[in-house]
């Protein structure tokens, strides 16, 4: 009977102790400094004494400016002795890629462990994480690139469809541009296909198509409808990027294409031609020396003085908060996800002082725009939910803005000396 009761006493014991064990959880991140775009690897290893009685709980790790991912088979069971017992383990990675150049830093984060306890309920706790901290770089030799891409490699290419032997007008020829890209995620390709305006003839853009694969893949695709005869020239399409592997700047492009339709051109253009053929040939010499000389003096001007203050003037612009502003909008109106939020990486980055969009909209901003924004760059990274761009978020960002602007110009408070001191 004594022999029983101390076994029953050593159980419980046993027992109680084992339900105030704490899991171990330990983090690792490699490498702890990347080039912008490339991927790095957060692992997380929890140990518990007996077995889990279900899946940890995870945080997300979301990250503004970043993209968190898990790879195939990211999780798989470990175990390991701890003060002479073997406890249980699972280990799960996560691929984080870093979309700009900054330190990156999570705090805060808790796991939520549940593990059996023999002869009691399962103990159930969460447990805090360490904090966690990266950074990402862009090379010195990419620093020129706009927009920015890195990979191992990027293809670039254009199928053209249609019989474009014996075109008439009448007919339409489609251009579909597609480009794929070993690296970076789909939101970095830019926009592939050239602005084209012809006179005679009329051009439908279909809504890009993005993948991120991968490899991370772009297509977007062009419908032309010829009205009339005459040449069509398609301009090559070139993209330059980052190659992870040379470590050197490298350009890929989609050749372009003549298209001949035969028949009548435009009736402007045959005005055109008829009114050239009237022209008298000895007042356009007269014309062309004229011009010659003026072009000559203004050239002059413009290469001693004019073109270095212009081009210093125009930097000053396309480097200013107010124009990554007004291209923010305009993709945001375009409903374009991907080039939206990259306007949005790059707007945020002019900012004084610098901040992200995540910051700046709780700063200036409210609860809404920081849920929009939230829900915005989740829905870009694979959760399958619509991201809300459009004329909505953009009059709340711009009212933000305007708090933003408004706390800048506040004066600070100067105190005037007495008029009789």
């Amino acid at each position: 009977m004594k022999r029983w009761f101390a076994l029953c006493l050593l159980a419980l014991l046993s027992t109680r102790s084992l339900a105030q064990v704490q899991p171990v959880v330990e983090v690792t991140i490699t490498p702890q400094q990347v080039r912008v775009g490339e991927p790095l690897e957060l692992q997380v290893t929890v140990l518990v004494p007996t077995w889990f009685a279900q899946p940890p709980d995870y945080p997300d790790f979301e990250l503004a400016n970043a993209i968190t991912q898990r790879p195939p088979d990211s999780s798989f069971p470990t175990s390991r002795a701890i003060n002479g017992e073997t406890w249980s383990g699972i280990v799960r990675s996560f691929r984080i890629y870093p979309l700009q150049a900054a330190q990156y830093r999570i705090d805060g984060a808790e796991l939520g462990v549940s593990y059996a306890n023999p002869g009691g309920t399962p103990t159930r706790m969460r447990v805090a994480l360490p904090e966690i901290r990266f950074s990402a770089v862009v090379p010195p030799g990419a620093r020129s690139l706009t927009p920015y891409l890195a990979g191992s490699a990027l293809r670039l290419s254009l199928e053209i469809g249609g019989d474009t032997g014996n075109l008439q007008p009448g007919d339409a020829v489609t251009l579909a541009y597609h480009a794929e890209l070993e690296g970076l995620p789909a939101i970095f390709l830019p926009p592939l296909a050239p602005g084209l305006h012809f006179e005679g003839a009329s051009v439908y853009a279909d809504r890009p198509v993005t993948v991120d694969g991968p490899p991370a893949a772009r297509s977007e695709k062009l419908t032309l409808v010829f009205e009339a005869g005459g040449e069509y020239s398609v301009p090559p399409v070139t993209l330059s990027y980052w190659n992870t592997d040379t470590g050197r700047v490298e350009q890929v492009t989609a050749d372009g294409v003549t298209l001949r339709v035969s028949g009548a051109a435009t009736a402007r253009e045959g005005e055109t031609a008829a009114r050239d053929h009237a022209l008298q040939w000895w007042p356009l010499l007269v014309a062309a020396a004229a011009a010659l000389l003026l072009a000559w003096a203004c050239w002059r001007s413009w290469q001693q003085t004019l073109r270095p203050r212009w081009e210093a003037h125009r930097q000053r612009h396309l480097d200013s908060e107010a124009h990554a502003f007004k291209v923010l909008q305009q993709r945001l109106r375009a409903h374009d996800r991907a080039a939206a939020y990259r306007a949005l990486l790059a707007w945020s980055a002019r900012l004084t002082p610098p901040m992200d969009s995540r910051e700046f909209a709780q700063r200036y901003g409210d609860e809404t725009l920081t849920r929009a924004l939230d829900s915005w760059r989740i829905a870009l990274f694979g959760r399958g939910e619509e991201a809300p761009v459009g004329s909505a978020l953009g009059k709340q960002l711009q009212a933000a803005r305007q708090r933003y602007l408004k706390a800048r110009r506040k004066p600070a408070a100067h105190v005037l000396p007495p008029l009789n001191p």
